[in-house]
């Protein structure tokens, strides 16, 4: 940057200094900067300023001196005094600012935002700009930072602003905008090879891209990113670049590559910094030193090295160390009183280390709660701990056994919480009726095709005839067969009144309801039989029926079920719709036995052949049975169960009464609780659909507000940069307008001047006048002006008054008429503005227009509640998609 003096002695010149015969000591001062005497020219300067303490030169000397000798409390005091002479020069406030924050002077930026400000100093005002944004980036508010860069106006030249896009790619970094980072990045390309700051945000970058692109609950990134982001990060720190070293020790804590480790030790080992706190806790953890690494974090924070506690609180969120986390913690209020205290946990963290710390204790619900907001840099071990909960919650099966009990309160409540969230009431239902069903009886479905023998079966293993058979095909309905005190059967009509009859009358009535057109929707029917206690019975239409309404009531039976015993026409077995069926049936998880009816009707060693053939089919169709299929008279069966014992013997009855004991009825708990995790995770599977639909809605309006504001960012910074040239623009767009406004306040002019300023009533008519003539055409004029700000290239007044339509805000029009009405009430003489220009009033109201567009920018974008309801969807499903036990177990 330009030494002041040479400027400023262009500007005042030195009359002053000749006349007081200074001019020895001024060119004597001179001389010596430009011989590299700085303080040699410090002592000239004070002279000068001995004699003329007010001088704009002698300061500007000093000034200059001082910041080459690097004096900077002295380069702070003479440009704080330097900027009351000349306030209106962005170099000036510029350098104070700069020097300010060397020095730690609280003004210092006060001085940048004044020399942003100046309009007429666009490399000066533009440096500023940068410093602020550096200034707000280091103070983690990217948001404000990136205002900053929306007011550097773009180059004239094509060259590209490399310092101002390696500035945006890193707020966007900071917001978590990767495809602002993307787009910010290409300007920058590869960067040379001392461009140490470029190089650490590409290695950002890599690092956030490879992150998003593997999800939350991702390990560390892939090799390739890890080395191409580790070649970016160790060039910027051989360069000494902010950050660079918090970057690389945070991938050595997060890396177990022994070559990546010790290529960093081998810089680290150049550079002479292997005992700091930093990097000693980062080898540490990358060897699995984990109290090596909280001793080097304890040293560290003994002896004040808040950089070393920041840089190890990154690894411990890397590493997922709650121990290290706790330890900071405890540094940071005080508890730990062994040496200066860390700084304090961000509230990212403080809300996932409480949430750890309810999991532990039980009550997980309340900690996923507190995981919900933690959004930061602790979004990947949140989602951690999140999916942790959930398992626990929903244990899966280990070693081939049955899976524990999940913990079906808790879960059923984050399923209930989820649908009510998304108003799915449809899965609501589903969900209470799964806490319904987990105090039931387990249910076992008796499917097959029509004729195949379900209800005679499903009569010899109750012992007594409850099901109805023998009727026709014609009415699709599932019978439900379950134990009350007394025996009756409820029919269900739909559209009608439910019937209670007793067993006897059942078959009756459903022909009589067949033949009057009714339709029954279901039938239950109710015994009080004993084994009815632990399981109830699903009496299925055939899936061979004619009515389609049978083989839909039949599949219904699936969602019913616990398990399902397929029945098997021995003489015709596994036809191939049998296979179709029995392959659905297996998809959907629903365990199955295999059993072959009417065995009387084979001989012995076609029965065997029969068996052979349903065991090859079922495997070469990769269905599984509870047990071996095995063959018997369900007609003999019934008739030896109601007294026939020549029946019994000869129906293989004795088999099938055994395997129903242990298959079924003995691990009943096992298949309850598999079918409760198979239509819960169903659930699941459409509430994680559900919430990531609305999820994805929600970013893009979200995406869509953020564009917005960004517009109305860069609308503003355009009009307070070109305001003088769109002003001059407008000024004559507004001609007619004006002529209008001149005809209204024509009578006025023949009033005399001394009632023109003092009367109340004409000086109200000339503002409702001008206001209701100017102010409209001046706000759709300066809201054409805004929105050409995105157009690349072009003059401002042309863009200005090309006259697409465009409507102003109703903030930013009653900005403008504020502006107008002002006006009015300051001017002596308000009836001949309508024949002066009124260019500077122009400016004015671009000036508040484009307030109001910041204003407008800077409404708050709340994150959307369905990020936070779409990651607990998620890892829930996941949770329910751990391996069950397989279906012979």
């Amino acid at each position: 940057m330009a030494r002041l003096v040479e400027a400023l002695n262009r500007f005042f010149g030195r009359v002053e200094i000749l006349a007081l015969g200074l001019e020895n000591e001024r060119s004597a001062a001179e001389a010596a900067l430009g011989k590299g005497m700085p303080l040699d020219a410090r002592e000239h300067a004070r002279t000068i300023l001995s004699v003329l303490p007010d001088s704009a030169v002698g300061l500007a000397l000093w000034a200059d001196a001082a910041e080459e000798a690097w004096l900077d409390e002295e380069v702070v005091t003479a440009l704080a005094d330097l900027s009351k002479r000349v306030p209106w020069r962005a170099d000036v406030w510029l350098r104070l600012g700069r020097a300010g924050q060397r020095v730690g002077w609280e003004g210092a930026r006060d001085a940048l935002e004044r020399a942003a400000s100046a309009p007429e100093e666009r490399d000066a005002a533009r440096l500023a700009l940068l410093d602020l944004c550096d200034l707000d980036l280091a103070a983690g508010d990217p948001a404000r930072a990136q205002r900053w860069l929306d007011r550097i106006p773009a180059p004239l030249s094509t060259v590209p602003d490399r310092d101002a896009a390696l500035r945006r790619a890193a707020c966007a970094l900071a917001r978590g905008d990767l495809d602002g980072a993307r787009a910010a990045a290409e300007i920058l390309g590869e960067p040379a090879a001392i461009e140490g700051r470029a190089a650490l945000v590409l290695a950002q970058l890599a690092l956030a891209e490879a992150s998003a692109a593997a999800g939350p609950s991702a390990g560390a990134p892939p090799p390739a990113v890890v080395a191409r982001a580790l070649d970016l990060g160790l060039r910027a720190l051989v360069l000494d670049v902010p950050g660079a070293a918090e970057l690389c020790a945070a991938l050595v804590a997060a890396s177990r590559d022994v070559l990546v480790v010790d290529r960093v030790r081998r810089v680290v080992r150049a550079a002479g910094a292997l005992d700091e706190p930093t990097w000693a806790a980062a080898f540490a953890f990358a060897e699995g030193r984990r109290d090596d690494a909280r001793r080097a974090l304890a040293r560290g924070l003994s002896a004040g090295d808040r950089a070393a506690a920041a840089a190890l609180l990154r690894m411990a969120v890397e590493t997922r160390d709650l121990g290290a986390l706790d330890a900071l913690a405890a540094r940071a209020a005080g508890e730990d009183t062994r040496g200066a205290t860390a700084p304090p946990l961000s509230p990212d963290l403080v809300r996932l280390r409480d949430a750890a710390t309810m999991a532990s204790e039980g009550q997980g619900s309340k900690a996923l709660d507190a995981l919900d907001a933690v959004t930061g840099e602790g979004a990947a071990w949140a989602e951690d701990i999140r999916r942790s909960i959930l398992r626990g919650w929903i244990p899966p099966a280990e070693g081939g056994a049955a899976p524990r009990p999940a913990a079906w309160g808790d879960v059923l409540r984050e399923l209930a919480r989820t649908a009510k969230l998304l108003d799915r009431l449809d899965l609501l239902a589903g969900t209470e009726a799964l806490a319904v069903e987990r105090e039931r009886p387990l249910r076992a479905a008796v499917v097959g095709e029509f004729n195949a023998g379900k209800s005679t079966f499903l009569n010899a293993l109750l012992g007594e005839d409850v099901a109805p058979t023998g009727v026709l095909p014609t009415t699709a309905t599932l019978h439900w067969v379950a134990w009350a005190p007394d025996p009756f059967a409820r029919i269900v009509v739909r559209g009608g009144q439910d019937r209670v009859v007793p067993h006897a009358a059942l078959k009756d009535t459903l022909r009589a309801l067949a033949a009057a057109g009714d339709k029954v929707a279901r039938v239950f029917i109710y015994a009080p039989i004993e084994r009815l206690k632990r399981v109830e019975i699903l009496d299925t239409p055939g899936f061979n029926a004619p009515d389609p309404d049978h083989i839909a009531e039949a599949r219904r039976a699936f969602d019913e079920a616990h398990v399902a015993l397929w029945l098997l026409d021995a003489p015709q077995a596994m036809k191939e719709s049998e296979r179709r069926v029995l392959s659905e049936i297996s998809a959907l998880g629903v365990p199955v036995q295999i059993l072959a009816n009417k065995a009387d009707r084979l001989k012995p060693d076609a029965l065997e052949t029969v068996l052979a053939h349903v065991r090859d089919s079922l495997a070469a169709s990769a269905i599984a049975s509870l047990a071996p299929p095995i063959a018997f008279s369900a007609r003999l069966s019934l008739r030896g169960r109601l007294g026939d014992e020549a029946a019994l013997a000869a129906s293989g009855w004795a088999e099938v009464e055994a395997l129903f004991a242990e298959q079924i009825v003995d691990a009943s708990e096992a298949l309850r609780e598999r079918a409760l995790r198979r239509k819960a995770g169903r659930i699941a599977v459409e509430l994680a659909q559900a919430a990531s639909a609305r999820a994805a809605e929600d970013r893009e309006a979200v995406r869509r507000a953020r564009a917005e504001a960004d517009r109305l960012r860069a609308s503003a910074a355009y009009l307070r940069r070109e305001r003088r040239t769109i002003a001059a623009v407008i000024d004559k767009a507004l001609e007619p307008a004006r002529r209008e406004l001149a005809a209204d306040l024509r009578p006025i002019a023949a009033l005399p001047e001394e009632r023109k300023r003092t009367d109340a009533g004409v000086r109200a008519y000339v503002q409702e006048r001008l206001v209701a003539r100017l102010s409209w055409p001046l706000s759709a004029e300066i809201a054409r002006a805004a929105a050409h700000a995105a157009h690349a290239g072009g003059d401002a007044g042309g863009r200005a008054a090309r006259g697409e339509d465009a409507e102003p805000s109703p903030r930013a029009a009653a900005h403008v008429r504020a502006v107008l009405m002002g006006m009015v009430a300051v001017h002596d003489a308000p009836d001949e503005l309508a024949a002066r220009p009124i260019e500077g009033v122009v400016e004015a109201a671009i000036d508040a227009f484009a307030m109001a567009l910041s204003a407008e920018a800077e409404a708050p974008v709340p994150p959307p509640a369905s990020a936070a309801i779409e990651q607990r969807a998620l890892a829930l499903r996941v949770a329910f998609e751990a391996p069950a036990a397989p279906a012979d177990s």
